[in-house]
């Protein structure tokens, strides 16, 4: 599996890493924020985190069916500011299950610079 099978706005699941716990992780949802580009450079992708907590803070990105080619469970929403390097050969990525709209896509990543 290489990172080239992945692109900015997919939708996956992952083994996501905990940043009190480096050495152990949690099975979670993450969208790709990364372009191409980045993602094939070194078989890294950055991710940011999907929650169900929906907090609709300055930093939150509301994920309804609008803004997904396939519908996720429930609503929920990215954490724009919970940003993580996911190493892909590493066999943390378990699957794809959407990615973003373009126009979600472009939100998205306003909402994420923002946080710079």
């Amino acid at each position: 599996m290489n990172a080239g099978k992945y692109k900015q706005g997919d939708i996956l699941i992952v083994r996501y890493p905990l940043s009190d716990k480096p050495e152990k992780s949690i099975v979670r949802p993450v969208v790709i924020i990364s372009n191409e580009v980045s993602n094939v450079q070194d078989n890294d992708v950055l991710v940011c985190q999907i929650t169900t907590t929906l907090r609709n803070g300055n930093f939150s990105y509301l994920l309804n069916k609008e803004r997904l080619t396939l519908s996720m469970p429930e609503i929920c929403e990215v954490r724009c500011n919970k940003i993580a390097t996911i190493r892909i050969w590493d066999k943390l990525v378990l699957d794809k299950i959407s990615s973003l709209t373009s126009t979600a896509l472009t939100q998205l990543l306003g909402i994420v610079k923002s946080t710079f």
